[in-house]
């Protein structure tokens, strides 16, 4: 190859790669700032509202993160915020899909028994045991709640998890 040809094409290259890289389509979740802060979604004083106790500090816990402080953005495809109190915990996971919709009921069919919820987002269901997966646009909220007393009914979610469920897709 010719070396006085290909560095004038790399400089090319290079200086073109910017404006290549910036037209190129984006992950579904990179414009979503909560998706990098889920405690924002549902707060420390959420959480200990629907648990009856004073929660920890909430703490992330990302696929390629465990305990992460929650100060500075954290990475990784599934992102979660934790929190727990004496009476039990909260898990709250955010997920931005390119189809959301398909995610959702891919999500549904791999539970059983299901209740779909109204009034929370654009769709929502409840999970046998003490979850709600809930989507609002191109967005999956799916938040646990789980009381070290109670017992969860498969069919009818906490009345508190259904809030908190509710305050997350406000949120979003």
């Amino acid at each position: 190859m010719n070396h006085q040809l290909s560095r004038p094409l790399t400089i090319a290259l290079l200086a073109a790669a910017p404006f290549v890289a910036a037209s190129l389509p984006r992950p579904a979740g990179a414009v979503t700032p909560f998706l990098h802060r889920p405690c924002s979604i549902v707060t420390r004083a959420d959480a200990s509202t629907a648990l009856g106790a004073a929660a920890s500090p909430g703490f992330a816990v990302g696929s390629n993160r465990t305990n992460a402080s929650l100060g500075a953005a954290v990475t990784g495809p599934k992102i979660e915020c934790r929190y727990h109190a004496r009476t039990g915990n909260v898990d709250v996971t955010v997920r931005s899909y390119s189809n959301a919709h398909a995610a959702f009921r891919h999500e549904r069919s791999l539970w059983f028994p299901t209740v779909m919820l109204s009034g929370i987002g654009d769709e929502a269901f409840y999970i046998g045991g003490s979850g709600v997966y809930a989507r609002k646009g191109n967005v999956i909220v799916f938040v646990s709640l789980n009381f070290k007393a109670r017992v969860a009914n498969p069919r009818v979610p906490y009345p508190e998890l259904a809030q908190l469920a509710k305050i997350a897709v406000s949120r979003l």
